[in-house]
């Protein structure tokens, strides 16, 4: 996704470039997220269980 920010940055798509840049961060917060609170790990062992 941020290839495709920076891409939209460049060509002058500010709206567009607006858009993807919350997206992107808002994306990689859920998806570290998910990873920490697997079952195996010791934050997913804290909420779960």
């Amino acid at each position: 996704m941020l290839p495709v920010a920076v891409l939209h940055a460049r060509q002058g798509r500010v709206a567009a470039h607006r858009w993807a840049m919350p997206g992107l961060f808002l994306g990689a917060l859920v998806i570290t997220g998910a990873f920490t609170l697997l079952p195996q790990r010791l934050m997913g062992r804290i909420v779960w269980s």
